[in-house]
Order: C-alpha cells, then structure tokens, then sequence
C-alpha cells in the first residue's frame, strides 16, 4: 500500500533468522509477515488484496517451492508483477545473484547480512518503488484525464457528452460504476446517465444533491462523489463506486475530470442554446414572412397565433384586437374557456390583464399566483404571458399565452414573444390599411364608373341637338311616304315605291338607336376582340349631323389590315366620340376633321386632328388634369376621364398643338398596345 507503514511478508524456513528479520523490521516500523514455505508465500499474496503487501523478502532455499520458481511465478501474474523483491540467500556465487536478477528480482542480499544494510535497501526500495508508483500513478491520471477531455471534447450535443464522459471515466479508471445527475428547471438533482450493475448497491443520490449543492467532492473506502463544476457553479455531480485507492490523488484526479465535464457541459449547453437560437431565427424568418405574405386580417391572426403556440411551446393562447371606436375586444382562434376567462378578467377594475398590458405598454408575466386559479371550466392555469401590439406608437391590443410545457416562462420567451408581436403588429397593421385601401379602391372604382356614365350622357347631351335632327329627317320621311301611300289613289307599283323609301328610313332609324343605345348602356367593363376601324365609323356615323351642323368636312386613312384589338368596345367610343366632338366645338363653323389609324410597332395609333385655333404650351399641359377646361361652359372632366380609360387599357394619350396660322391645329393621339394579358378593364 506504500503508506508510512509498509508491509513486508518475510519468506525464510530459518526460524531464527525469519524471528530477527521480523524483530528487526517491526522495529524499524514496518508491519511484518511471516511465512516459512514458498507455497505459503503464493497463498499469502493470493489472498491479499490488491497493494496490501508492499515487499517480499525471499529466501532462495525452501523446502517445498524453490525461492526462484515463487518469483517467477509472482512476475507472471499480473496481479504480483509489480511486487518488490528482494531475494536472500547464503549462495553467494556470481551466476546465482544474475539468475535472481533475470527471473524478475528487485534486489539481492547474501546471507549473512549486515541488519543496517538490510533495512538501507528495504528503505531505499521502497522509496524508489513509491517514487514509481506515484510516477506512475500520475502518468495514469494524465492518460485518464487527457482520454475523458479527448472523448467529452469530440461531442458537441448533451446527451453525447454525459455518455462518453462517463463511459471514459469509468473505462480509464477500471471502475464499474458510476452516473452523473445535472440539476432540473425545477433545482432538482435529477440522474442524466448512469452505469450501474442491477445487482450492486444502489447509488446515493443524496450524496450527489449534497455534493451538487455544496460544491465540495466527497470520498469514502469505495466511493466517490465530485461536483461538476462550471464558472464556479455547479452544475452536478459525478459518482462513481467500486474504488479501490481513495488517496488524496485520487480525489484531485476526479475533482479535475468533475471540472473537465463541467466545462463540457457549459460547452454543450452554449452549443445548444446557439443551435436552438439559430432553428428559433429561422422560424422567426419564416413567421415574419408567412405574416407579412397576407393582407387579409383574419388569416395573418391565424397564422400568427398557430405560430406562436408553436415556437413557445405553449398549451393555448390569444391574439387581441382592441376596437379603436368602441374599445371591445376581438379574439382570434382563442380557446373558448380561455376567452371567457380574459373576458371577465377584463371587466374588472382596471380591465384586468390585458387592460394592463394595453394601458402600461408592458409585458406582464404571471407565475403560479392564486389570480389564475380561479379560471372555470376546462381551463386549467398554470402561468401566463402578455405584450402589448403596438405600431407606430399605437396600442392595437396584446397577445396572451398560457401553460408553457416546461416550467415557468423565462426571459427568452419574453424576448420571443415580444418580437413576434411587433411583427404581428405590423402585419395586422398592413393587412388592417389594405382593407381600408379596398374599401376605398372599391369606392373610387364605382365613383368612376359613374363619373364615365356621367361623361356619356354629357357626350349624348352635347349630340342631342344633331340627334333629334338626325332623327326628325327620316321621321318627315316616313311620315310623307305613309300620307302619300294612305291618302292618294297611287298604282301598286307607286305604293310599293313609297313604302320601300319608309322602310328604308326605318332600318336608318333602328340603326341611329342601336349605336346611341350601346353608347349610353353602362360599360360592364370586359374586353374583347375589336375592330377599331368599325368603332371609328361608328363614331362618324354617331356625329354625323353634328359634323354637318359644323360645316366640317372628314377625312380618313384607316389602315385595313389592323389586327383585332382587346378593349372595352363602348369606352374606347366614349373616348373618341368625345375627341371627335371637341375637334367639331374647337373648328365650327367649318373646319377639317382628320381621323388615321395605323400600326406604329407593338402600338396602335388613332389620331384625331382639327384645324382649330389650337393650343397654348400652358393649356397642352394641362389639358388632361380634371376640372381644366378652356370652355366657358365645360366640366373639365372629359379628356380626363378618356386619359384614365385609356390608362385603363395600358395605353396613353398624346397631344400635340400648332397655332392654325401655323397649319394644322391640334392631334390627339390614342396609343394602345397590341399585346396585353387580357384582363378586364
């Protein structure tokens, strides 16, 4: 055992001289043991335990087993290989000293011997020997403690690190075993991994609690407990059995791995928590963009709230909007039981929990408190978190978790939470501005309809006077053929004359009506396939009397081979008849109406020029701004509504103006594409 008394089996069958070795030792302060035969020498040492005999003093001559065969067979044994020997004999020759050397001795000493020389050796054996055993017993906890940082150094998640942490230790040492306990949520020293034999005596986890709790390693004949340690905390204990040095060495030893492990687990803890950060971030990301995708309110709260009952692992919760106007709340998704609880906790003086959360702007967390015992129905609460919904410095109402999965809520779900509802804020915001926008979208669209409605029967007002006329003609027409027919003695022949000159007029008439008919009917706003050259005869046919009424003689050049073009036929005739009729308004009396159409690459160009007075730089510019008018009697309203429905149609309207003095007054020029996706206008 190489303590401060070291035990030495003496093997001599001289009584007298085994009687003075044991005398002379005992005296010396070495504990002694007697034997007389080699065999009882291999039986002394088989039944020792291990390192209870420090050193042997062997005879060479016994009667039964040679001194010689003892220590080869001691040096063949693992268990005795390591036993110091010294060999004593009265055989003095050269070879029998080498022979005790060869065969594995420590020593040799002949008979007689000097008693100082004797105890000079044993004292500088065991010496030598205790400077081997604690050079080799250090070399042995560097290898055992390089070999658990090697192993715990490799693993990176928990779990990996407390197996191959405990596995080395216990496979370095050549324990059998040993577990680690970590400290729960909840302060509890819970058991992390273990290797223990079901038939040996279970562990003391106590002593593992105390030790944890204490910071201080305890060691017993064959346990041993040690703290994990990690800046000065701990964070558990290693406890390992089966023991069989428990020396102050050994203590150091397994405080220095406790320490090892430790920092192994901080690492594997910051690894862990960076690695949940990271899947955190990226579910943040994903949330963010799934919120912010919509604009329709009832889906980015739903999305929202399935979210966050995912990401904070949580049994139930609730999005709330406050009603800017009447101050009620909107619950989105929220378990009923939950909602009547939040209901009624509001309607208490102060409006409860998320009358605080709104009023204050801050987060409230509530842990095991007697306030949310009382919930009724199925709801059982066991914690809560709120924050606030605020957007640009306005409250919008407040998310509400309960029942985190594990232990109370930390900070970490506070932070969580807090940026999930300033996303949510702005999402709900965006979406809440999108419907607004909508319902004005919507607004202005019917606003604008009318307002082209309004335009039309202003275009109709401005024809009426040439329409009647248009009209009144083949009326008088009619009217005469009929007198003609019913009140002269005609032939057949001049009857069927007159009657074929009224039919004539009628079918002119029933032509007159359809084209102001299908001009004045509301638009219904869907494009098709249109022959643009037919829609400007149309509109010549519409003002013809108007453009007679004017002196106004029309000129064409109208491109025949134009492919169809995909427009709202009626809105594109609002559009020109109204150019058409401001050409007449600007030349009468007399004056040139000149109508083109043609391909000018991937547009279609319509021009329509006058040979009025034309335009000044100032009203070109203005010319398409509504309410701008260079009429005594005009809305203004006209070529803006026809510069909108052209935009309509991804097209746009040109103008262009020269004095008349100059030549040629003014052109307007409608430019619509040839391609276009279809869509309704």
């Amino acid at each position: 055992m190489l303590n401060d008394r070291a035990t030495i089996l003496v093997v001599d069958d001289d009584q007298l001289i085994a009687g003075f070795l044991n005398e002379l030792l005992s005296e010396a302060g070495y504990e002694v043991r007697l034997v007389h035969t080699g065999q009882e020498a291999l039986d002394q040492l088989a039944a020792a335990e291990h390192d209870e005999i420090d050193l042997m003093l062997l005879d060479v001559m016994l009667p039964d087993v040679d001194g010689y065969t003892v220590c080869r067979r001691l040096r063949s044994s693992p268990r005795t290989a390591r036993l110091l020997i010294i060999m004593v004999t009265g055989r003095d020759k050269p070879t029998e000293k080498t022979l005790g050397l060869d065969i594995g001795a420590d020593d040799y000493i002949a008979k007689p011997f000097d008693p100082h020389e004797l105890l000079a050796r044993v004292r500088s054996m065991l010496r030598l020997h205790r400077a081997e055993q604690d050079l080799w017993t250090r070399n042995q906890a560097l290898a055992a403690l390089n070999a658990v940082s090697q192993t715990i150094g490799r693993a990176v998640e928990l779990p990996d690190v407390l197996r191959s942490a405990l596995d080395q230790v216990l496979d370095s040492l050549g324990l059998p075993a040993g577990l680690i306990t970590l400290r729960s949520l909840s302060g509890q020293q819970l058991v992390a991994v273990q290797r223990w034999p079901t038939n040996d005596e279970p562990p003391n986890i106590l002593l593992a609690e105390q030790v944890a709790q204490t910071g201080e390693p305890v060691i017993d004949q064959h346990t041993a407990c040690v703290p994990l340690i990690s800046r000065n905390r701990a964070l558990g204990a290693l406890y390992i059995a089966g023991l069989t040095q428990t020396g102050p060495d050994v203590l150091d030893l397994l405080a220095a791995i406790g320490s090892q492990i430790g920092a192994a687990i901080e690492r594997a803890r910051l690894y862990q928590d960076a690695q949940q950060r990271s899947e955190d971030l990226a579910v943040l990301n994903e949330i963010t963009r799934a919120v912010t995708s919509s604009l329709e309110l009832d889906r980015v709260l739903t999305t929202s709230l399935h979210s966050i009952r995912q990401i904070l692992h949580v049994e139930a919760g609730s999005l709330i909007l406050l009603d800017a106007d009447s101050g009620e709340l909107r619950f989105s998704n929220t378990l009923p039981a939950l909602e009547t609880w939040i209901r009624r906790d509001a309607a208490q003086a102060g409006g409860g929990i998320v009358g605080a959360v709104t009023t204050l702007r801050e987060p409230l967390s509530i842990k095991e408190l007697p306030l949310l015992r009382d919930a009724e129905g199925d709801l059982s609460l066991r914690n809560l978190l709120a924050v606030p919904l605020i957007v640009k410095s306005r409250v919008q109402g407040a998310i509400v978790v309960i029942n985190r999965s594990e232990g109370a809520f930390t900070s970490d779900d506070l932070e969580m939470l807090q940026f999930l509802a300033g996303a949510v804020a702005v999402a709900a915001e965006n979406a809440r501005l999108y419907g607004e926008l909508a319902d004005f979208a919507r607004e202005l669209e019917r606003s604008q309809a009318q307002l082209i409605q309004a335009e039309k029967l202003a275009a109709t007002g401005r024809l009426a006077a040439s329409l009647a006329h248009e009209i009144n003609n083949p009326l008088q027409a009619i009217n005469n053929c009929v007198h003609l027919v019913v009140n002269r003695p005609l032939s057949d022949e001049k009857k069927k004359y007159y009657l074929g000159l009224a039919q004539t007029e009628v079918e002119r008439l029933i032509t007159l009506v359809q084209r102001t008919l299908e001009f004045y009917r509301p638009s219904q706003g869907r494009t098709t396939a249109t022959d643009v050259n037919h829609l400007i005869e149309n509109v010549l046919a519409l003002s013809n009397k108007r453009l007679e009424h004017g002196h106004i003689q029309v000129r064409t050049q109208l491109q025949r081979d134009l492919p169809p073009l995909e427009v709202v036929p009626d809105q594109l005739t609002q559009v020109l008849l109204n150019l058409a009729i401001n050409a007449v308004e600007a030349m009468s009396p007399g004056g040139t109406l000149t109508i083109v159409s043609a391909a000018r690459d991937s547009w279609l160009a319509i021009e329509v020029q006058d040979t009025g007075p034309g335009l000044t730089p100032d009203e070109a510019a203005r010319i398409f701004e509504p309410f701008y008018t260079t009429k005594t009697d005009g809305t203004g309203l006209g070529l803006a509504v026809s510069y909108g429905i052209i935009q309509q149609h991804g097209g746009r309207i040109e103008v262009k103006s020269v004095p008349a003095t100059e030549g040629s007054g003014t052109t307007f020029t409608v430019l619509l594409p040839f391609e276009r996706n279809g869509e309704d206008v």
